[in-house]
């Protein structure tokens, strides 16, 4: 119940604190937005918005990392107040005046941090983050819905096909296993292995299952027998 409660405060905590940058973000006043939402992160987290955009994401969801378990919870806050920071960049993106370089600086910078957001709420939802918490599922699509246009890391293509597993959308799975393939093609990390794994366990599921994911079992072993040429 203490946990519960804790948890319940820094997220209402938190949302006065979006309160507050989303009506600073109206008024154009983004440093001052920017400002609360990493006077927030110090006061929960003891981190700021420099440090959790200047590491690689790995690095940052080790940070969370408490009696040798990730605090999925507290890492879907983080990745709320990222995303929050990405609306801002945006929106100084708009402000009418600025030189073309500053304007496509802005949107460099924002959708850098959406993306961000994006590989820490699938990583939460993966292992084990209450979805309804700050309704994270719905987050998750519309980020991709506003990234559809760009190449998402490989990193983030792995968790995007998990979390597609996890929701029986096995189809979309694969199209994102698929894409980490190719993108991680020439990078230290291979995804291979987990893909294999990947449809041994779509081996193990009825077809029907399959079927209504989308994905029927000839496709499975299609898709098996591919990544084993």
């Amino acid at each position: 119940m203490f946990r519960k409660d804790y948890l319940l405060r820094m997220i209402e905590e938190m949302t006065e604190a979006i309160g507050k940058a989303l009506t600073l973000r109206q008024q154009r006043k983004h440093t001052e937005a920017l400002s609360e939402l990493d006077e927030l992160l110090r006061r929960q987290f003891g981190m700021n918005l420099s440090l959790l955009n200047s590491l690689p994401a790995e690095d940052v969801i080790e940070m969370f990392r408490f009696r040798g378990i990730i605090e999925v919870d507290n890492l879907q806050q983080a990745a709320r107040l990222i995303e929050e920071e990405a609306y801002i960049y945006a929106e100084k993106a708009r402000v009418e005046g600025i030189s073309d370089q500053e304007k496509q600086d802005s949107e460099d910078e924002g959708l850098t941090r959406l993306m961000k957001s994006l590989h820490f709420y699938l990583y939460a939802l993966n292992h084990g983050a209450n979805p309804r918490l700050l309704e994270a599922p719905e987050r998750v699509e519309s980020i991709l819905e506003q990234t559809k246009k760009y190449e998402l890391p490989a990193r983030t293509e792995k968790q995007l096909a998990l979390y597609r597993e996890q929701q029986g959308r096995y189809d979309q799975a694969e199209n994102s296993w698929y894409r980490a393939l190719q993108v991680g093609d020439g990078l230290p990390v291979n995804y291979r292995d987990e893909v294999r794994s990947f449809y041994e366990r779509l081996r193990k599921l009825e077809d029907e299952q399959l079927e209504q994911g989308g994905l029927p079992r000839e496709e499975v072993e299609e898709g098996l027998a591919e990544l084993t040429r």
